[in-house]
């Protein structure tokens, strides 16, 4: 009799989850939908209940189409939570996470170049200070909601507050805890005192038991296995941060290859032996073997959701999921640079490779004749430009092939545009890199119901785009303009700043 693996993958905005067998067959797919906030320019937050809510949601949806006692593994990712959700001695939430793209922390990242010296932190952490890191928003909590921070027993990334909801133990991944970076000594792999006395932050407010992607980190209450059709005892896996799962749906369990994943943010990124310091690079462990492998990528804070804005904003007339559709058929003839635009598509500040806060959105080039559809096309060549700008951070590492995955890589015409602006063959999967198939994989090697070895039968390559060669060398020009702008503005952006309010 068949046995079955659920993968779940909490998002910015919204949480997917896959019903599979343990050979690999798709039975079933779900999504539930919802929104982070943005109170004030430059910070967003999620809240608890959104991702249990969620969760619960999907595997009680996903667990009708099985017999309890089928479903043998619960996999778990989720979004880089950045701050975690702070919780009180009986678990519960007592205030919002302060998720990746919140860049609220700027005081604090100025304190932490004070308090610690880069060297210092690239040494211990493989990673430096930015607003973009949970550790840097732990200290603002603490600078400006003390009764909060005081009351917090433990800040929990997406994944581990849900599992310890469902499952009553408390887990972080190693990848979430590198990605916390600033405390974590990548090189003992757990959390450093010594930085953590440093920078005034308590050691006992993070998660100590630490666990790989592959050994159970909980299994499911008898009271929660009744609500969501599932056996109790069923073993959940935190899988940490979802680019990690990912990348491992796109069968890569070794070091060696690119991945760019697409989604309401982007990254680029290269598993490697030994971390990739002093590059600009995010580097954290990775999902698999994360005492042996690194996660090393770049990458931009907003990416998909530009296309998303673009499409409330400036064609409302289309819906959310046909939008981006329409615009593509219309914007199709456009040729290389939209008629005379450039987009900066900074519009949350950007982490790596730039490292910049204060940046903010930029179009360059409007006219009395620019039309929405030369706006659109120039906002994805901005996407193209980035993906390009974040890959050549691994240097020779590159190769002549990237695969793509996430929700643009189904927009066909963005694959041939980053081709086109990469020089680069983009490959492109079918069945894989979303990061619940990912979770599902590596719940199914813990389990040992899945070899490791037979991963990558189960990731099909659907297509391989090459680049027109024409179209890059001129994008090789507005690629170099692209570059030299932002390098314009990032000065203004700064004295900018200083006149904004709240």
């Amino acid at each position: 009799m068949a046995k079955y693996i659920l993968g779940i993958d909490i998002g910015t905005s919204g949480t997917k989850a896959m019903l599979l067998t343990t050979d690999g067959q798709v039975v079933a797919q779900k999504k539930d939908n919802y929104s982070f906030v943005t109170p004030h320019p430059g910070w967003a937050e999620a809240n608890a209940d959104d991702w249990l809510n969620a969760v619960t949601s999907v595997i009680r949806t996903l667990a009708a189409h099985v017999a309890d006692e089928d479903i043998v593994a619960i996999g778990i990712d989720g979004l880089y939570g950045g701050s975690g959700i702070p919780v009180d001695k009986d678990g519960a939430a007592l205030g919002p996470a302060l998720i990746w793209m919140d860049r609220r922390a700027l005081k604090e990242t100025e304190r932490v170049k004070r308090l610690v010296s880069d060297a210092e932190l690239m040494q211990t952490t493989a990673n430096l200070a930015d607003p973009y890191y949970g550790y840097t928003k732990v200290m603002w909590l603490k600078e400006n909601k003390p009764d909060l921070y005081k009351q917090t027993v433990q800040f929990l990334p997406p994944e581990s507050y849900v599992i310890e909801q469902l499952t009553g133990k408390t887990s972080i991944n190693y990848s979430a805890a590198g990605n916390l970076a600033g405390v974590f000594d990548i090189n003992k792999d757990e959390w450093s005192t010594e930085l953590a006395t440093k920078l005034g932050l308590d050691i006992d407010k993070l998660p100590s038991d630490f666990v790989e992607s592959t050994e159970v980190a909980g299994e499911i209450t008898e009271e929660w296995a009744s609500r969501l059709g599932l056996k109790a005892g069923t073993p959940m896996f935190n899988t940490g941060v979802d680019v990690g799962p990912a990348t491992v749906g796109t069968g890569i369990l070794e070091p060696g290859k690119v991945t760019v994943a697409l989604g309401t943010s982007m990254n680029a990124a290269l598993v490697t032996k030994q971390p990739l310091r002093d590059n600009g690079l995010i580097i954290w462990p990775y999902a698999y073997k994360p005492k042996d492998y690194y996660y090393n990528f770049a990458g931009a804070n907003t990416a998909g959701a530009i296309v998303a804005w673009f499409v409330k904003e400036f064609a409302d007339e289309f819906d959310e999921d046909d939008g981006p559709k329409e615009l593509d058929d219309r914007s199709s003839n456009l040729p290389v640079g939209s008629n005379g635009l450039l987009v900066l598509p900074y519009f949350m500040g950007e982490r790596s490779p730039l490292w910049d806060s204060y940046v903010r959105g930029t179009i360059l080039g409007v006219s009395l004749k620019t039309t929405k559809y030369e706006l659109y096309n120039a906002f994805q060549e901005a996407i193209s430009y980035s993906v390009r700008q974040s890959i050549e951070q691994f240097g020779t590492e590159i190769g002549e092939s990237i695969t793509l995955v996430g929700g643009i890589s189904q927009s066909k015409k963005m694959v041939q545009m980053i081709a086109d602006v990469t020089g680069k063959t983009v490959l492109t999967t079918k069945s894989g890199g979303e990061a619940n198939l990912g979770s599902a994989i590596l719940a199914g090697i813990g389990i040992k119901a899945i070899d490791p070895s037979d991963v990558s039968n189960w990731i099909k390559i659907d297509e391989r785009i090459a680049p027109d060669m024409t179209k890059h060398e001129r994008y090789n020009e507005y690629f170099t303009m692209y570059k030299q702008a932002y390098n314009s503005v990032k000065g203004f952006y700064q004295d900018f700043s200083t006149i904004q309010h709240d």
